[in-house]
Parts: structure tokens; sequence; C-alpha cells
């Protein structure tokens, strides 16, 4: 019987590796497409807010998925029990921290690093255009 679940976990693991693959895989191609036609007939100013505006969304999820790392469970069962907004949720998403921590700090903080450096160049490119053009 614990072989029968062994193979079933491991069928799992496989199974949630190749879907996060795909789906990084995917969002990656959907961002970095997105963003280098969107930030192409931008200015400077708002492609540097959007700059900002993605180093702060990739710095508040690694946040969550640090946060959900290092939580304990049995410290949210008290907020729970008194029936605190979120504790529930946050029990969820600490028993599923793995999952939750690949999501929040791999797939997403690595798709907005990586739309953060087409911005940089995009910008590094617009501004060094603009000096050679005024020179």
């Amino acid at each position: 019987m614990a072989k029968k679940e062994k193979t079933k976990k491991e069928n799992s693991d496989l199974k949630w590796f190749i879907t996060i693959f795909i789906t990084t895989f995917m969002l990656s191609i959907v961002f970095s497409y997105i963003s280098t036609n969107a930030i192409s007939s931008l200015e400077l100013f708002p492609a540097m807010l959007i700059l900002l505006l993605t180093i702060f969304v990739g710095i508040l999820f690694d946040i969550v998925g640090v946060a959900v790392t290092v939580a304990k469970e049995e410290e949210l069962h008290a907020k729970a029990s008194k029936k605190i907004q979120g504790a529930k949720t946050s029990i969820k998403l600490i028993r599923n921290s793995a999952k939750v921590a690949n999501i929040c700090a791999d797939v997403i903080g690595d798709i907005c690093r990586s739309i953060k450096w087409i911005y940089c160049c995009f910008n590094y490119y617009k501004s060094n255009r603009k000096i050679w053009i005024s020179i």
C-alpha cells in the first residue's frame, strides 16, 4: 500500500512540475510581448512608473512567498478560533506553502524580474537615444 501512495505522490509532483513549467513559460511569453510592445510607444516617465510598479509587485510576491514558507500553522489556529478575518485563508496558504511559495517567489517573481529588465533596457535605449539626438 505504501508503494502505491508513493507512486501517486510522485505522479502528483510531476504533474505539478509540468503545470508550473508550462504556466511560467506561457506567462513569460505573454507578459514579455505585452511589455515590449507597450513600452515602445511610451515616453520615458510613464515607462519608469511602470518599471517601479513592476518592481514593487515582484517585491510584494517575494514577501508573500517567504512569509508563507516561514509561518507556523499552530500560531494561526488561535486566531482562526476567534474568527479573525483572514486566519482560515492563512492556514490554507501555510498548508500548501510549497506550492504558494513556488508560485509567488519563483513564478511571479521571475516574471517580474524579466519584465523589469525589459523595461530597463528600453528605458536605457530611450534615454541614450534622446541624449544622442540632442547632441
